[in-house]
Order: C-alpha cells, then sequence, then structure tokens
C-alpha cells in the first residue's frame, strides 16, 4: 500500500515538473516571439546624425560599473544619443549629444543596472528634458506615428538573421521598407531593415519633451 502511495506522489511530481517545463518554455518562445514589419506609406528620411558603438572615442568606455563597453555592447545608447540628437538638428529642440558623453550621463547617474542594461524609468530622473516611451508590443501603427511626429523608434532585431540581439533606430521609409540607423556601421550609412530580417522585437523611444 505505501508503494502505491510512493508511486503515485513520484508520478504526481514528475507530470507537475513537466507541465511547468512546457509552460515555462512556451511562455519563454511567446516573450521572445518578435513580428515582421512593412510600412504602409513612405516617410521622408531628414537629416540624421549617426553613432557608431565602436567609435574608438568612447568604444572602450565601460556601461555604467558593469564588465561591458560601448564597443561591444553600446547600440541601444547609441540609438538613443542619435535619435535626440537628430531630432535636435531636424525640430530644433533638446541638444546634439554623442554617444559617449550619453554614455557617461547616465553612468553618472545610475541609469545603468549591475549588469549595465538601461532601466528605463530611471532615465527621466537623469534627463527631466527628455520623455520615454516604453512599448509593451511592438505596434506598427505606433512606429509609423512616431516617425510621422519627428521621433525615432529604437527597435530590438537579431543581427543579420542569427540569434544574436541588437538595437538598431527606425529614421523613415521609402519603396515600401523601413531605413535604419545602424550603430555597427562605421560610415553611417543607412541600411534597410530587411538586412536584420524585418522582424522586430521590443520598440522603444526616447525622444525631447516639447
Amino acid at each position: 500500500e505505501m508503494k502505491k502511495k510512493y508511486k503515485i506522489i513520484l508520478i504526481t511530481c514528475a507530470m507537475t515538473c513537466t507541465i511547468a517545463g512546457l509552460f515555462w518554455k512556451l511562455r519563454s518562445q511567446g516573450k521572445d516571439k518578435g513580428i515582421m514589419i512593412r510600412p504602409e506609406e513612405d516617410c521622408p528620411v531628414g537629416s540624421i546624425i549617426s553613432y557608431c558603438q565602436k567609435d574608438e572615442a568612447w568604444s572602450n568606455d565601460k556601461l555604467g560599473k558593469s564588465v561591458y563597453r560601448m564597443g561591444g555592447s553600446g547600440c541601444l545608447i547609441s540609438c538613443i544619443a542619435a535619435g535626440l540628437s537628430s531630432e535636435c538638428q531636424n525640430l530644433g529642440i533638446g541638444k546634439i549629444i554623442t554617444a559617449g558623453e550619453l554614455n557617461q550621463l547616465f553612468g553618472q547617474n545610475g541609469v545603468y543596472n549591475q549588469q549595465g542594461d538601461i532601466v528605463w524609468g530611471r532615465i527621466e530622473d537623469a534627463m527631466p528634458e527628455v520623455e520615454v516611451f516604453v512599448a509593451s508590443s511592438v505596434d506598427s501603427n505606433e512606429i509609423e506615428e512616431l516617425l510621422k511626429e519627428g521621433h525615432y523608434p529604437i527597435i530590438k532585431v537579431k543581427v543579420e538573421g542569427t540569434k544574436t540581439a541588437h538595437w538598431v533606430m527606425l529614421v523613415g521609409s521609402e519603396d515600401g521598407e523601413y531605413l535604419c540607423m545602424d550603430p555597427l556601421e562605421k560610415d553611417g550609412k543607412l541600411i534597410p531593415l530587411s538586412r536584420h530580417g524585418g522582424v522586430v522585437y521590443r520598440m522603444r523611444c526616447v525622444y525631447w519633451a516639447e
């Protein structure tokens, strides 16, 4: 009788673990599931200030107190700086700020966590003159609306179809294709989103408050 009880308990535990594992796998897959985006209409590209994360002026700078440096992990901060600077140049608001300067500002004001990730809720504390939009999901309509307003959505992609996560900045669209400022491009040349597969996993936007 006792053996039967132990057997039932073991089977129940095994089933519970299996179900929990499947649930976690499905949850993880859903969380990392991107969507393919294409513009509904062309959006003119303004005057874009591009920043390369591997620029010698800041490539060796650390992200906050973490072990990570701009050259290898500075794509997101480079996009934020490029967006703010381009917006300043096109709309005449805010100021031009380099990727290196913004990285220092964020580091000094605790915007990074110990892993070198940006804590989005701390950006406005460090820079009260900006607004931060953290999208709960990727929405093509929101992206197009931001571009029309002169803001630059920052999107998470996978580098040229690989599994490596990377952030680029959308700057406009033409001929049914989104164009991006890619922090890995040393010459500042804009690239089509299709180079990274056209699939977007996250969307953020940091812009000057009017």
